[in-house]
């Protein structure tokens, strides 16, 4: 039993195995150029801040454009016309240009949560920001492991 698990701890080692999501905050960052934001600015100054990317200052480098956009839909009223459940999407195109403005890899990646309304309207509001931060989050993650490969 011990040699079996010997031999599968060498092959798993040698094989160059690692993990998507590291736990430590030792991860590479990527070399950019220029990063390029448009559609909803303040939601795509989220999105860079939290992104794992360096920015140089070289011709030769890609660039990076990010679209980004945020959408809040009322998805039912109940019987008094009132508003009964939101749907926030975060929706993020990604492209990545060569130094010639060449297309190297494009992706869009979008994330939506459903959730009841609050009938403190402040109280919703904190609430929207919530949930738009976390859908920021799992886009940022998804937007790390897409680069990276």
């Amino acid at each position: 039993m011990k040699k079996i698990l010997l031999i599968l701890f060498f092959i798993v080692t040698a094989c160059g195995y690692e993990p998507l999501y590291k736990t430590n905050n030792e991860i590479e960052k990527i070399n950019i150029s220029d990063i390029e934001i448009s559609g909803d600015i303040t939601l795509g100054k989220k999105i860079l801040s939290k992104l794992s990317v360096k920015i140089i200052k070289d011709k030769s480098l890609n660039k990076l454009i990010l679209d980004s956009n945020k959408n809040i839909i009322e998805t039912s009223k109940n019987s008094q016309g009132q508003i009964a459940s939101y749907r926030t999407t975060v929706i993020v195109k990604l492209s990545l240009l060569d130094n010639k403005n060449n297309l190297i890899k494009e992706r869009t990646i979008s994330k939506d949560f459903l959730y009841n309304t609050i009938e403190n309207k402040f109280k919703l509001k904190e609430y929207q920001i919530e949930v738009e931060n976390n859908l920021i989050n799992k886009i940022i993650e998804d937007i790390n492991i897409y680069l990276k490969f």
